[in-house]
């Protein structure tokens, strides 16, 4: 799109959604924009559905989102524009518009996500610098291209590893944004809980002041005693600011804020977020080892639902827990049989549909489904057509099914199938490309047995 289509198409969602003046507030992520609005009977679902542009729509709660795609950060600044309204910045915090109308055990859990993605999506890009990186030298070492005993290659892998050791100081910074305490502090007490030479002494047990009891572990590469420490943290920072004269606020605050926060993060918030984060890698491993294929199936088969309530960012701290404790991640290669069995069914829509626009849509959301951009070609087509979503459900579970049967792995967050391939190039790489085929195979069969057509 040009300049002048992004405006042409911000005129007509501004016009549709009941003007300007409807609007209460407005953002955008990745492929969508959100938008709250004063009176929701206004908004001409229908309508905005048809334009030229927008591959779909949906209610999140009071938040209406418009799937638009990549460009959506083009139409969303020409909105912006013409309703006179300041920009705001992306958003990581998925689910924060919901979950302030939600009640009880559905409210917690939406909270608890909105947190976890809200903590965890500043810190994807080292991941993933960090990923990618091991995954160039785990090819070039495969391919005889570099000694691992070279002293360049440990400079790399060295550097490849810092994201994942150190990543209870980048959760503690990015917790410390989200809870509203100050980052620098909550970054340095994440710090003391993952310092090498408390994690030296792992097993040890002391007394502090003779009286309350530390037991000693090892917290690097930890996501849960971070986040849980730093949410402590902010409560006793604002409670110092509350009665700490601002005078003396600079010094005391941050001793008494840093000092207390350890002690408890220690005593209590560590040990406890250490046994929850090992329960969770601990149990999704068991999932792996004991139904493997079972466990691969389910997890291909169910993803397109995820993707479409916005669950998948529960996967998220799993991920990360993987990657930090195991060295890589499975269940990357399960969603990426399920991309691609979205993919497939896209471009076969392409392939049999007589629509212009249809067929339009069908090749470009395949092709940026094969890379790993999924939302467009979910909401634009999957979630339209029934069977087109009973073809995702059967291939990715087919192309699971293998992913879980071999356990295979993925060297960190990336764009599955093929958009960075290169993290899935380990031992278990061939078995990647089995998976992935599998589930594009079978997509494809479902698609023709189940007779889609316009």
């Amino acid at each position: 799109m040009t300049k002048k289509n992004y405006e042409d198409i911000a005129s007509k969602i501004l016009l549709l959604i009941g003007g300007k003046e409807n609007i209460s507030y407005c953002t955008h992520c990745v492929t969508r924009l959100r938008i709250t609005t004063k009176d929701k009977s206004l908004i001409k679902v229908d309508e905005i559905n048809k334009l030229s542009g927008v591959v779909g729509n949906q209610w999140s709660g009071e938040q209406f989102q418009i799937i638009i795609g990549n460009e959506v950060e083009d139409v969303y600044k020409a909105i912006c524009k013409l309703a006179d309204i300041k920009e705001e910045a992306s958003i990581d915090e998925n689910l924060d518009a919901n979950v302030k109308n939600e009640k009880g055990i559905k409210g917690i859990f939406s909270t608890l996500l909105e947190i976890l993605s809200s903590v965890l999506a500043p810190i994807i890009p080292a991941i993933v610098a960090c990923g990618l990186l091991q995954g160039l030298l785990y090819s070039a070492q495969s391919l005889g291209w570099i000694d691992p005993a070279n002293e360049t290659y440990t400079f790399f892998f060295t550097c490849s590893q810092v994201a994942f050791y150190f990543l209870p100081i980048l959760v503690g910074y990015s917790a410390g944004k989200r809870f509203k305490c100050n980052p620098i502090l909550a970054a340095t007490t994440a710090g003391i809980l993952m310092s090498p030479s408390f994690s030296a002494l792992a097993g040890t047990q002391i007394k502090l002041f003779g009286v309350i009891p530390v037991m000693y572990a090892g917290y690097a590469s930890t996501v849960i005693p971070a986040i849980l420490t730093v949410y402590f943290q902010s409560h006793v920072e604002r409670l110092c600011k509350r009665f700490v004269p601002k005078m003396i606020d600079i010094i005391v605050t941050p001793l008494v804020t840093v000092m207390i926060s350890a002690i408890v993060g220690w005593t209590i918030l560590a040990p406890i977020g250490g046994w929850l984060g090992t329960f969770v890698a601990e149990g999704i491993l068991w999932l792996y080892t004991s139904l493997g294929p079972i466990g691969g199936a389910i997890c291909g088969a169910v993803y397109p639902f995820m993707l479409m309530t916005g669950m998948q960012v529960a996967m998220s701290p799993i991920t990360v827990q993987n990657l930090a404790t195991l060295g890589y991640d499975f269940i990357y290669p399960c969603t990426a049989a399920s991309n691609a069995a979205m993919a497939v069914c896209a471009l076969y829509i392409f392939w049999k549909s007589k629509d212009e626009n249809t067929k339009s849509m069908g090749l470009s959301t395949g092709i940026t489904g094969l890379i790993g951009v999924t939302e467009p070609v979910f909401f634009g087509l999957i979630a339209k057509y029934k069977k087109a979503l009973i073809a995702t459900v059967v291939g990715g579970a087919a192309g699971g099914l293998v992913m879980g049967a071999f356990t295979v792995q993925y060297l960190s967050f990336g764009f599955v199938p093929f958009g960075t391939i290169v993290l899935a190039m380990t031992e278990t790489f061939p078995y990647y490309m089995i998976g992935v085929c599998i589930a594009m195979v079978v997509a494809f069969v479902m698609m023709y047995l189940l007779k889609w057509k316009d």
